[in-house]
């Protein structure tokens, strides 16, 4: 154990909120109680942690450090910090005995913080208490199986000891039948938003599995994808809300400071001989006073949907981070029910809430069309994925049946069908009226009738109009640089077309197989290769005014009567009426 002693001053803000407590502390030691938890894809299979901070930028960090060479250098914004969830490390404000508190809620005494050790322990001791952890904020997930598949794969990657490689002869093949079986079950747990926690938990606990089996041959420090260094931020007894660039800048600095500084070498090398300190502990101790007093303000919280709440409204408010990480960071930080804590104050300061959940569950479901090909505001995101916020925009018109506009119309087609077809759709009937105000409330739902029917439309419209496979091809699913139909202005037209069909044909939609009825019907007679041609569009933006009410024009009047497809170059010319 390791403890630590700050003056501070503890405030709170109104009667019912919690305590801020705000003290300073060197940079080294804050490093030793503090922890970042990121946000970031682990192993072959893309699985998120459930941090919610970005990925340490280096570039941003090494000039920081620059900034805090000069000692006239100062940075007032404090860090922003909380408690962790788990409660065993005591985090402690004692108020002063001597003072007499004029004011109760401004109380001056010592800050006090007691850690573990966390080094000392092995990779499989620290994963098997962030495992614990993930189980005291979702307890039902203690109960789910861990894929005998998925430790196969670590195994199979790993190879590196003997022991792993016999251990992968005595764990069956799975077959055919087994596979399918164990998809379908992963499919039942994506259908809701807490899979991103058992997704986190079922790769830990398969890294359990491996490294107990090997334990008494490996001593590493890191294994595949996780390390030490990563897992123990997870387990510190204080979680960095905010300022972790600030933090780890301040550190880079202090140990380049001490390690180029002349002066401080005999610091150490006089602790050494006249101290009787080990060399680790003397490069610690000069470090800890030569680093940066950084300001702390503490929220005497522990509630992770809290903490989650302080980060996002502190980076949209006022640092903004990419919309598609905030998104990633509200809808896969939290279970449903820290979520449902925080849900209605994130709505009130603005964030598109159920907005951002509902991209980052199409972007996650294996069955969506979008699955792995939305951009998540990941260091790991692949760089020709669509925009978070294009996606966002296509679902809207189906979930909310508005804004379903063909650009050279100005109906909105999908408010009218909402208007005058959703409710005698039958399904829609099925809502009920003591959960719902009405049968548009329960389509709009988040697991509403319109995710099944958008993932159904896209589905069919990705089978029958692209190419999945080829990126070289003009309607290649993915890249929407180069794709005539994977792109923002082709996916609104196709979105707003579809509705006109509806509303021309006076349909409402009864049940999700009939979607593929209305796509075959809508689709009637179209050239199925419309988007695979080279539309000659070098030098031309796809997403301008003339240019999405030319795309729109031609394919309504083309699809209304496609005889011939339409000339090539027509494309690249704007449409100015």
């Amino acid at each position: 154990m390791s403890k630590f002693r700050y003056k501070a001053v503890r405030i709170k803000q109104t009667n019912s909120g919690d305590w801020l407590v705000l003290f300073a502390a060197s940079a080294i030691e804050i490093d030793m109680w503090a922890g970042v938890p990121q946000k970031k894809k682990i192993g072959e299979q893309g699985q998120e942690t459930t941090g919610f901070q970005r990925e340490e930028n280096k570039k941003r960090i090494k000039e920081i450090s620059e900034f805090y060479r000069n000692e006239q250098n100062i940075v007032q914004n404090p860090l922003l910090c909380a408690l962790r969830q788990y409660d065993k490390w005591e985090v402690k404000f004692e108020p002063s005995e001597s003072e007499d508190d004029l004011d109760e809620n401004i109380q001056h005494g010592f800050i006090s913080i007691t850690t573990d050790e966390h080094e000392k322990y092995s990779l499989l001791e620290l994963l098997k208490r962030v495992k614990a952890d993930l189980e005291r904020r979702v307890p039902e997930i203690s109960t789910e199986p861990v894929p005998d598949k998925l430790i196969k794969e670590l195994k199979q990657r790993a190879a590196i000891e003997k022991s792993v490689q016999n251990n992968l002869d005595e764990l069956p093949e799975l077959t055919n039948e087994q596979e399918n079986s164990e998809d379908e079950e992963s499919l039942g747990i994506s259908l809701t938003d807490e899979s991103h926690i058992l997704d986190f938990w079922q790769e830990i606990a398969a890294y359990i599995c491996v490294l107990d089996e090997i334990k008494d041959d490996f001593d590493e420090d890191k294994f595949l994808d996780y390390s030490k260094d990563a897992i123990i931020s997870f387990l510190r007894p204080i979680v960095v809300v905010d300022g972790q660039h600030r933090l780890r800048a301040a550190v880079t600095s202090a140990k380049a400071l001490v390690n180029t500084d002349d002066k401080y070498q005999k610091y150490i090398e006089n602790a050494i001989i006249n101290d009787n300190l080990s060399p680790e502990d003397a490069q610690q101790e000069i470090e800890t006073k030569a680093a940066r007093k950084l300001a702390i303000s503490l929220l005497m919280n522990n509630d992770p949907a809290e903490q989650v709440f302080q980060f996002v409204v502190v980076n949209q408010k006022a640092t903004p981070i990419k919309a598609a990480l905030l998104g990633t960071i509200i809808s896969t930080s939290l279970s449903n029910k820290e979520l449902d804590r925080v849900s209605v104050r994130l709505e009130a300061a603005g964030i598109k809430l159920e907005e951002s959940r509902a991209v980052t569950f199409m972007t996650r479901y294996p069955k969506s069309p979008f699955y792995g090909l939305v951009e998540r505001g990941l260091n790991s995101d692949n760089k020709n994925n669509l925009k978070a916020n294009v996606l966002g925009s296509i679902i809207r018109i189906f979930r909310e049946l508005k804004d379903g506009k063909l650009f050279h119309d100005s109906v909105d087609y999908a408010d009218k069908w909402k208007r005058s077809y959703l409710h005698e759709s039958m399904i829609v009937q099925e809502s009920n009226p003591d959960d719902y105000q009405d049968a548009f409330a329960y389509w709009r739902s988040l697991d509403g009738p319109w995710r099944d029917v958008f993932i159904a439309f896209w589905t069919l419209v990705r089978d029958k109009l692209s190419d999945t496979s080829d990126n070289k091809e003009w309607n290649y699913w993915g890249d929407p640089k180069r794709s005539n139909l994977f792109n923002h202005t082709s996916l609104k037209i196709l979105s707003a077309d579809f509705f006109q069909y509806l509303c021309e044909r006076r349909k409402g939609i009864d049940n999700v197989e009939e979607i593929s009825i209305l796509v075959n019907e809508w689709l009637e007679g179209v050239n199925l290769n419309y988007f695979n041609k080279d539309w000659n569009l070098h030098g031309v933006k796809k997403d301008t005014p003339g240019i999405r009410k030319q795309w729109s024009k031609q394919w309504v009047q083309y699809r209304k009567d496609p005889q011939r497809l339409p000339n090539s170059n027509i494309y690249r010319v704007p449409l100015s009426q």
